[in-house]
């Protein structure tokens, strides 16, 4: 049984491109973890922001609603995953959930750019899970559990 476009209200994902990044290649990791998530082409935003010293930071972001999320949005994009990776988010799921039904993930950008799904803590791609309101943690874990992400 597979994740339905009836858990998820939506995905959002960010990044951000730092002065000595190319900005293109930060947005083709994106792309690389969002379109197997979704039916319809991304549209990616940016944002352009100044670091603490000045620097020139650009945000990347995307935002699926469910009619854009593919039915099997959370399988297709977490099969991916490594065993080691599954088993992390197996045993701290509850920490990457907050009590308004997200789930917060970070990806190695880097990873992704090689076409590599890989969770990282540092420098990440963010992506945040909006679930139905009536999902508590139980049932996001449960849904979890079924799409193939956490055993």
């Amino acid at each position: 049984m597979t994740a339905r476009n009836s858990h998820l209200l939506s995905a959002n994902f960010t990044a951000f491109a730092h002065a000595t990044e190319d900005i293109a290649r930060v947005e083709q990791a994106l792309e690389f973890l969002i379109t197997p998530m979704t039916r319809v082409e991304v549209a990616l935003t940016r944002q352009y922001l100044k670091g603490h010293h000045g620097n020139m930071i650009t945000t990347v972001s995307c935002r699926l609603s469910s009619k854009e999320l593919s039915s099997e949005a959370l399988s297709m994009l977490l099969q991916k995953l490594s065993e080691l990776d599954r088993q992390f988010l197996s045993s701290s799921l509850g920490s990457c959930l907050d009590e308004e039904g997200n789930l917060y993930l970070r990806f190695d950008k880097q990873e992704a750019l090689l076409g590599n799904v890989r969770l990282c803590k540092g420098d990440p791609i963010r992506m945040k899970i909006k679930f139905a309101p009536d999902h508590d943690a139980d049932a996001i874990i449960r849904v979890c559990r079924e799409s193939g992400l956490i055993s």
